[in-house]
């Protein structure tokens, strides 16, 4: 820098707008205000246009970022952009005084109907009593005038729209811009009367509830895209605040997901909306029974692959409770069925069945508990069975007669029966 560069440096000013300050600054960003500002030290200069790439330079700025201020700039009406990309500030004051001037051409046109009619000349006074300590400017006069004329709204709106703007704390005394906006947005969705607004109201309290309840859930400050993701959630799916905060925890803990986006929960909340799902407890049973349907499933197509057979409505019994009331596991089944597959050709449901109660019985619950079991069952038998093996037989005699019988006593008997018979035979 020359020695009359820094001369000129020091001795010049630069001219902010005061409708700047007032009606713009305030909904800009730092380096939107830092571009403003120094384009408006390069005009007063007359150093020629500039464009990004300069403005990048001179601000050691990333160009994307320097890009993204600009198209804040633009779209707030402080700057034109030429067909040679060159930029431009626009003058607000001319701007401004050509709507003042506008509006002043017809005198009929001033002050539109409503304004004249008691109803809003009393609107006008309250809003300027409240909220301007009753000293309140020609242009806020020109927005009340809008609102009834143009956007058709009812004058408890309009009443309800500064104080919702007090509480935000924007009411701003010379800039009407976030009046403006919200406003509009209001329009958008429909408000006009004061039951559109206490509708619209009540669908911001849980907007709101539904941000403070993710943000301390996600532990962090919710950016643009996930409001706006929240406010989808909750004005176009319908659910409830706590659902959102609910799904999160859902996959964190039950799908075993580390990072859980607004993407993801999108996609699962856009299946449940399309399921008439809207609260907590409708999508807690949703996925108990989609979760039990998918094991089910699983469970079916191992054990068709095991068994190759076509299951009968018993068969399906049993898979659908292993699955769901015991919470089997499949590598078990598996293993199950390779045990019986030692011994046994062909293998039935309920023989699996059995052996799996039994290991339930025992407390077996996975597949190192059941080998566990299976090889001290094994060692048990084959104990038995050696101990059986090894047995000493018995000395004691099994008693075959109690009494030793005399050859003259078995003659005796016998000729005692000759001479029953005898008598027998002479009664006939």
């Amino acid at each position: 820098m020359t020695a009359e560069d820094r001369e000129k440096l020091l001795l010049s000013d630069t001219q902010v707008p005061d409708l700047f300050i007032t009606q713009y600054m305030s909904s800009l960003t730092g380096s939107s205000i830092q571009i403003y500002l120094f384009m408006l030290m390069n005009r007063s200069s007359s150093k020629g246009k500039m464009n990004a790439e300069k403005i990048s330079k001179k601000l050691s700025m990333s160009q994307a970022e320097v890009e993204e201020q600009l198209f804040y700039l633009t779209s707030a009406g402080l700057l034109e952009r030429a067909e040679d990309g060159s930029l431009d500030l626009v003058d607000i004051k001319a701007k401004e005084v050509d709507r003042y001037i506008e509006s002043r051409k017809d005198a009929d046109l001033e002050m539109p109907p409503q304004h004249r009619s008691d109803e809003m000349q009393r609107l006008s006074r309250s809003i300027s009593d409240t909220f301007f300590m009753s000293r309140m400017s020609f242009i806020w006069q020109r927005f009340i005038d809008d609102c009834a004329s143009v956007h058709k709204l009812d004058p408890v709106v309009i009443y309800s729209l500064f104080d919702e703007l007090q509480k935000r704390g924007k009411l701003l005394s010379r800039n009407t811009r976030p009046a403006e906006e919200l406003r509009d947005e209001w329009c958008r969705r429909g408000v006009h009367t004061s039951s559109d607004l206490e509708k619209v109201l009540e669908e911001d309290l849980k907007i709101q509830k539904c941000k403070d309840l993710m943000g301390r859930k996600m532990r962090k400050s919710l950016d643009g895209v996930d409001i706006e993701y929240i406010t989808t959630w909750m004005l176009t799916y319908k659910m409830d605040p706590d659902v959102p905060e609910f799904l999160y925890s859902y996959l964190r803990k039950e799908k075993k997901k580390d990072k859980v986006t607004s993407i993801q929960m999108d996609e699962v909340l856009q299946e449940w909306f399309s399921h008439n799902i809207h609260n907590v407890k409708a999508a807690e049973d949703y996925e108990k029974k989609k979760l039990a349907a998918d094991r089910s499933a699983a469970m079916k197509a191992m054990c068709g692959e095991l068994l190759r057979k076509h299951f009968d409505d018993m068969d399906l019994k049993i898979i659908d409770r292993w699955a769901n009331e015991d919470r089997w596991e499949e590598p078990i089944v598996r293993y199950a069925y390779e045990v019986l597959h030692r011994f046994m050709g062909s293998i039935t449901l309920s023989q699996l069945d059995e052996r799996l109660q039994l290991w339930k019985k025992n407390g077996v619950a996975s597949v190192t508990k059941a080998r566990q079991f299976e090889a001290e069952n094994k060692k048990k038998n084959a104990d038995a069975y050696q101990e059986r093996k090894n047995a000493a037989p018995s000395s004691a005699q099994i008693p075959y007669m109690e009494n030793d019988y005399s050859k003259e006593h078995l003659m005796k008997k016998e000729q005692e029966s000759l001479d029953a018979l005898d008598a027998l035979l002479d009664d006939k």
